[in-house]
C-alpha cells in the first residue's frame, strides 16, 4: 500500500524531501561570519545553557543599598519605607511599629499635658523607629555583604 493516495508521495533514499530546513548561512555555519559578505566582523557572543551563568554582560548591579534613600523612605512612608531595607524589615516594621505608636503615642501626649497635636506626635514617634531602623538595617544589609 503507498502514501500517495493520501498526498504524501513515497519516500525513498534517492528522494530527498522538499520540506527539508536549508542552512542560512553561505559558509555552513552558524557561529561564524561570511567573509566576503561585506558586513563587519564582529565577535559572536556565547550565551550559556539556560539558567544563565555564561554569556554577554551587560553590566553589574549594584547590591548595596543607599543609607540616604532608605532615610527618605522612612520618613515618606514610616514602616512600608522599611521594605526598601528587606522584605522581612518590612514586615517586622509593619507589624511592630504601628502598634508601638499608637500605645506610646497617647502616654507622651499625657505626658507633655495634652499641647502637642496628636497626629503630628503619631508621625513623630514613627520618624523615631522607623529612621533608626532603616539606618541600621542598611548598615548591617551592606556588611554583611562585604562592602562599606
Amino acid at each position: 500500500m503507498s502514501d500517495e493516495r493520501f498526498g504524501i508521495p513515497g519516500h525513498s533514499p534517492q528522494h530527498a524531501p522538499d520540506h527539508s530546513l536549508q542552512n542560512p548561512t553561505p559558509q555552513g555555519s552558524w557561529g561564524q561570519p561570511a567573509g566576503d559578505s561585506g558586513w563587519p566582523s564582529t565577535p559572536t557572543p556565547s550565551y550559556g545553557g539556560g539558567g544563565g551563568g555564561g554569556g554577554t554582560s551587560f553590566g553589574t548591579v549594584d547590591p548595596r543599598k543607599s543609607i540616604k534613600f532608605a532615610i527618605f523612605l522612612a520618613m515618606v512612608l514610616g514602616p512600608l519605607g522599611i521594605f526598601y531595607v528587606s522584605f522581612l524589615n518590612g514586615v517586622a516594621a509593619f507589624c511592630l511599629v504601628i502598634p508601638t505608636v499608637r500605645q506610646l503615642a497617647p502616654t507622651v501626649a499625657f505626658a507633655l499635658g495634652g499641647r502637642i497635636d496628636f497626629l503630628l506626635l503619631h508621625v513623630l514617634i514613627m520618624w523615631g523607629i522607623t529612621v533608626p531602623w532603616a539606618i541600621i538595617g542598611v548598615r548591617w544589609r551592606n556588611r554583611k555583604l562585604g562592602r562599606p
